[in-house]
């Protein structure tokens, strides 16, 4: 920067801290900052928690836009709940059948359940010679018919899937209305729960989005009341072990307290629920906000000024550029996840960012208020960067260097073992209840995870009723049943399989595909006696539109994403494509789909992250020698956290995707610090130079590393499994990037000796 500008800057500066300490000053900013305080915590109250699996699909895309058409034409395929009941002997109990068919009719009574379905009310259909004969599938007040109830069902694929494996539990099929509002579902699921236990039902499972939902928002509630009040009583209590001075404590958390109000204040302004995501802010901001504060105290306790003006004056000539410049890399890295196509994801983005800029407006406002009321006496802090590491880097450079390209060479192959892969309930413990009933559920009962195909008739003068389109379909459903696979499939196909087997005597081995065209069109006959609200739930009202829907166990995206191409390729292979279009779509396929795209959005939202915050850097550097060693310090970290995830077999997902976005927007900021402090030092020597850099920025950036290490740790307290890992990673990044910059990066600095010169004569 030329001397005038140098100047003008410093003079600006100068008139603005002289502004701060008059009455008028000191009661605008005292007065803006009170006024906005009230406002955004008044809306504190207007914050609510929320856990929709819909809302982590990707906006706008081709499958997301075809779900919501797929949805208004059949409705939303996860509003079911698979109710399991388990009896220890067998259900095929009178006093355990008598008891289930009380609960299942009293659930036609509870408000917002459409329909209920169970292998209790079935009726199984027999064409006679006089007309279709129904009796009950299973005749629940008649012991002496259960034997041969059992070979009927458990003979049969359509009625079995209903039951476990053993034989000791049945599945109820509920479908209720779809749910925006949390208090509606957790009101649906009391009246369930209320009605089992009201009559002596004590082995009950719920397995389903209502329920699995339900969990996250109470853990999701937990988690932020935990990390929010750890996150007050341990910054402070850091601050005050590190300043040893209260009056240094409070400024600094004051200014991260008040950051939190402003942003959840405006989110709850804005209506912007509470989610998985949103519930990490409070510790990210709360200890990334506090990066300027202290930066801030650190300047003013080392500041050899005597007058208020001065010794204020000289500390803000110090940090306010680099603040500036980590407030603009860090609110960067935050804001690079905009580009990814996700709601949850982009708001954990923007207001991480907007939290950030708050922070910056609140310490050089509010901050600097604090401190021209209060006499701050210079002194150390219980943390120092210790003088002797200068000397040890000089002698022993050669060792630091191997050491790090050593862990590098021992750690960054496992980058090349990442995988990305999740599972639906894996982030939850595996104490709790929810995801050990779905777990039973994919063991004993088939799956619990909804799947669907859509399929469209592809010749306008053909329906789906159309033997040559049922031909295709079937193939489809066959597929799904035997090589996916997937069971309880149910589809077009599936009620002529159904038909077939009425029209021929009743009989199991007669549950087949009618071959014979003058077999499908006797067969095709029955359809008029099936139920009209079964039938929309499975085909359009004109006939164009069906769809295949069944369950499967929890694979894992990955698995399930080779099942699923080896699925469409065979579907390409062997379904004629002049008859009917098919795709797999559903919020389950979604969900998966979404985490692959998310996991890798994330990258490539770091890797614009990274080119912005390297061109803020290199205008202000105006050095590519300087740009380059500003970012390498910062791969390090990244790189390691890879490769040990990769050895661990830690999957890439959206939770730990985000772990990079994070650590290189925060771990950053200390790089600028050092390097700015390095840099403005009057030595020319270089130890001398580095000595004084550590005193200064050193300790500081020591002490911001260890409070964010410190307040990320409350995620390893978290209730899901994601979080934790988040917690862990981001803890390890970020010690391992102070060690680098207090290591690493002077070796680099030593390298650019003659453009600190330049940049002191010339700043």
């Amino acid at each position: 920067m030329p001397a005038d500008q140098q100047k003008f800057r410093t003079g600006l500066l100068s008139k603005y801290v002289g502004w701060q300490l008059t009455k008028s000053g000191r009661f605008l900013v005292g007065g803006s900052v009170l006024i906005i305080t009230l406002v955004f915590g008044w809306n504190l109250g207007q914050l609510e928690f929320d856990f929709e699996f819909e809302k982590f699909f990707p906006k706008n895309h081709p499958e997301s836009m075809q779900y919501k058409e797929h949805v208004a034409q059949f409705g939303y395929d996860n509003d079911f709940l698979h109710i399991i009941l388990q009896n220890e002997r067998s259900v095929f109990d009178s006093s355990f059948l008598a008891k289930a068919v009380a609960f299942e009719e009293s659930l036609s009574d509870v408000k917002d359940v459409i329909r209920v379905y169970s292998p209790l009310s079935l009726q199984h259909v027999v064409k006679s010679p006089t007309g279709l004969v129904v009796f009950p599938l299973l005749h629940t007040d008649r012991p002496a018919k259960y034997r041969q109830d059992s070979i009927r069902i458990f003979g049969n694929e359509f009625y079995s899937s209903a039951f476990s494996r053993s034989g000791d539990a049945l599945s109820i099929y509920l479908n209720h209305a779809h749910f925006d509002d949390p208090v509606r579902s957790e009101a649906l699921l009391s009246s369930i729960e209320h009605s089992a236990s009201k009559l002596g039902l004590q082995e009950i499972r719920l397995v389903g989005k209502l329920s699995a939902s339900g969990v996250f928002v109470r853990y999701i509630k937990d988690d932020f009341g935990k990390f929010l009040g750890g996150s007050l009583l341990l910054s402070f209590g850091l601050l005050l072990l590190i300043f040893r001075n209260i009056k240094f404590a409070l400024l600094p958390f004051f200014i991260s307290l008040l950051s939190i109000v402003w942003m959840f204040g405006l989110m709850g302004m804005l209506g912007i629920k509470i989610n998985l995501l949103s519930s990490l802010i409070p510790p990210i901001l709360f200890f990334v906000s506090m990066s300027d504060a202290v930066h801030l105290m650190n300047a003013i306790k080392k500041t050899g000024h005597q007058g208020k003006k001065e010794q204020l004056l000289s500390a803000v000539q110090v940090v306010w550029i680099p603040t500036v410049l980590t407030s603009i890399t860090t609110g960067i890295g935050f804001m690079s996840l905009l580009w990814i196509n996700t709601e949850p994801v982009q708001y954990l983005g923007l207001f991480a960012a907007i939290g950030i800029i708050f922070a910056f407006v609140i310490t050089f406002t509010f901050g600097l208020l604090m401190a021209s009321l209060t006499s701050f006496a210079s002194g150390k802090s219980i943390f120092e960067v210790p003088a002797s590491l200068v000397d040890s880097l000089f002698e022993h450079k050669k060792i630091y260097i191997a050491g790090c390209l050593f862990l590098l060479a021992l750690l960054v192959p496992g980058v090349f073992q990442l995988k990305i892969n999740s599972f639906l309930l894996d982030d939850l413990p595996k104490e709790a209840q929810v995801r050990k009933d779905f777990e039973y559920t994919d063991t004993f009962m088939g799956g619990s995870k909804p799947y669907e195909v859509r399929v469209e008739v592809a010749d306008s003068a053909l329906n789906i009723w159309d033997k040559k389109v049922m031909d295709e379909i079937v193939k489809i459903e066959d597929y799904l049943l035997q090589e996916y696979p997937i069971v309880k499939v149910q589809s077009p196909a599936t009620i002529m399989k159904y038909l077939t087997m009425a029209n021929l005597g009743g009989l199991n081995q007669h549950y087949h595909y009618p071959e014979s065209n003058a077999t499908y069109a006797s067969t095709l006959k029955l359809k008029n006696r099936i139920d009209p609200k079964r039938m929309n739930k499975l085909v359009t009202e004109d006939g164009k539109v069906a769809r295949l829907i069944g369950f499967f166990p929890e694979l894992g995206s990955y698995e399930t994403g080779i099942r699923n191409q080896k699925f469409l390729a065979y579907l390409d292979s062997n379904v004629n494509p002049r008859v009917i279009n098919y795709n797999i779509t559903g919020s389950t396929y979604l969900i998966d789909k979404s985490h692959e795209m998310l996991s890798k959005d994330l990258f490539y939202g770091l890797i614009t992250a990274i080119g912005i915050i390297a061109m803020v850097l290199g205008i202000y550097f105006r050095s590519w020698r300087l740009l380059l060693i500003s970012l390498i310090p910062n791969f390090i970290p990244l790189l390691l956290v890879a490769g040990i995830m990769g050895w661990l077999g830690i999957s890439v997902k959206m939770t730990t995707a985000i772990i990079f976005t994070i650590t290189f927007g925060i771990a950053v900021d200390d790089t600028i610090h050092m390097i700015s402090n390095y840099l403005q030092q009057p030595f020319t020597n270089p130890k001398e130079r580095l000595r004084a850099c550590f005193k200064h920025a050193g300790s500081a950036v020591l002490i911001t590393s260890l409070i964010m290490s410190a307040g990320f740790s409350l995620f390893l307290f978290s209730n899901f499994g994601a979080t934790y890992y988040l917690g862990l990673f981001i803890v390890l990044s970020l010690l391992v990037a102070v060690l680098v910059d207090l290591t690493i990066l002077p070796l680099l600095l030593f390298l650019v000796p003659n453009y600190a010169k330049k940049r002191r004569q010339n700043p």
